[in-house]
């Protein structure tokens, strides 16, 4: 499988440079297609029977939106032209938050490039943000690359974060074509006592091999699988970790604190998910 359409969230956000590079660099190694999404957040229809008002309503909104639509696709052409000219480009204008407008067009593309979270958000904790309503309603893997942090880059160490479950699977599986251009391939198992399930892990070693992918295993003790993972991934100059999301209910993990939750807010290494 390769990543023939992907999809990018054009949001004017500090990421959205090495997003953009990020998707240049995977529908460049794919002869894919990159397409930018930019999510205007809000609809014109309520303000039309706003009276004597309306119109001057209705053109704010139209010069807003020709402003967003404009300056969102000068960024995508920008870094475009500067990482990956020969790779074609379209944008798609959504009158809907950029969560949902993801999850609709993402059912058309094979990976998802949302904003990533921050940390220091001060919005409510249980809205959910357009990265975390990506993942879970896209039916696609999403790719976050943190600002900041390392950029996005094919090759190099992937880190697999294994638990056996069904969200790690489909993550192992989506990421295929990012872990056959690896130069090191790591399945991580962190366990808070005692051994794992060395059938599965092995499994999922052999199955990797059968793709033409060469994986060691290294086990783990820890309380916290995130704080574990991301100790790992910086020390060990890891260039993206892969892992399931919200393998528990997304509510149980906002708050209790969970894997996912904290790896999206607190990777500082692009951070391939799936649901």
């Amino acid at each position: 499988m390769d990543y023939k359409t992907v999809l990018v969230d054009l949001g004017d956000d500090i990421a959205r440079e090495v997003r953009l590079e990020a998707a240049a660099l995977l529908a460049s190694a794919s002869s894919g297609h990159v397409v930018g999404l930019t999510a205007l957040g809000m609809q014109i229809e309520p303000y039309r029977s706003a009276g004597q008002q309306a119109g001057l309503y209705e053109a704010l909104y139209e010069n807003g939106r020709e402003r967003a639509v404009r300056a969102d696709a000068t960024a995508m052409n920008a870094v475009m032209s500067r990482v990956a000219p020969q790779v074609q480009t379209s944008q798609v204008i959504l009158e809907q938050e950029a969560g949902s407008a993801l999850a609709l067009q993402g059912h058309f593309a094979d990976i998802v490039l949302p904003a990533p979270p921050s940390a220091f958000e001060t919005a409510p904790v249980p809205m959910a943000k357009a990265a975390e309503y990506a993942l879970l309603h896209a039916g696609r893997p999403i790719l976050l690359v943190p600002p900041g942090g390392a950029r996005f880059r094919l090759g190099g160490h992937v880190l697999i974060a294994w638990d056996g479950r069904r969200e790690a699977t489909r993550a192992v599986a989506d990421a295929l074509p990012l872990l056959a251009e690896a130069t090191r391939v790591t399945i991580v198992v962190i366990v808070k006592a005692g051994r794992p399930d060395e059938a599965n892990v092995a499994g999922m070693a052999h199955w990797l091999s059968t793709h033409g992918i060469s994986a060691t295993v290294r086990v783990e003790e820890g309380e916290h699988p995130a704080d574990s993972l991301l100790r790992i991934a910086n020390a060990d100059a890891t260039s993206l970790l892969v892992a399931g999301g919200y393998g528990h209910s997304r509510l149980g993990e906002l708050v209790m604190g969970g894997t996912t939750h904290a790896l999206m807010r607190h990777s500082t290494i692009p951070l391939l998910l799936s649901h």
